[in-house]
């Protein structure tokens, strides 16, 4: 099965090349997700706990004019989510589908920069549904590259997610994603 997984990793990695290589036609500047050093957290929430799982495979391209970003790539796995949790996890595997939908994905075209805040517009597309999403984050220079930082929520059953039970109590149609994306100039 990890072969599976290394072949549609292989598959996203192909469309964020094809993103970048149009973006270099453009003449824009092009900075790409650090992947060692990003990272994007789910929180979900049951009458009973709380948790979350984090990814730390996280890949992406971001295109900037004038350093604001007018085109934004961000993709990771849905197996690369670690909760801690084994049982979990294998879990969260099946009620996703991921064999069938392996990838969360936000694809972003519209931005606007006041400050040290980004408005973002994209399309979040999460298994196999894409929904229209408006968020913030922090935008900030840093060193040699830039700080993408924020969060938002979002409900499962937009992406007609079926909501897993526990003691036959459903967890909460409500999940919180944060990000921490480090972003670096591409070297072409």
């Amino acid at each position: 099965m990890r072969w599976l997984f290394w072949f549609l990793n292989f598959k996203m990695t192909r469309h964020l090349f094809l993103f970048l290589l149009v973006s270099s036609c453009l003449g824009a500047q092009q900075l790409r997700v650090e992947t060692a050093a990003s990272e994007i957290t789910y929180e979900a929430s049951h009458v009973v706990h709380d948790w979350s799982g984090t990814s730390k495979q996280v890949q992406g391209v971001v295109v900037l004019k004038d350093a604001v970003p007018s085109r934004m790539a961000i993709a990771t796995s849905v197996a690369s989510f670690d909760s801690r949790n084994e049982s979990r996890d294998a879990h969260a595997l099946e009620v996703l589908e991921a064999l069938v939908f392996p990838k969360v994905s936000f694809y972003a075209d519209t931005f606007t920069l006041e400050d040290e805040t980004l408005s973002i517009t994209g399309n979040l597309t999460f298994h196999g549904k894409t929904i229209r999403l408006t968020t913030t984050a922090n935008w900030v220079k840093k060193d040699d590259g830039w700080l993408l930082e924020g969060d938002f929520d979002f409900k499962p059953s937009e992406f007609d997610i079926t909501l897993p039970a526990f003691m036959l109590v459903k967890i909460r149609d409500n999940i919180r994603i944060s990000f921490r994306l480090e972003l670096r100039t591409f070297a072409s």
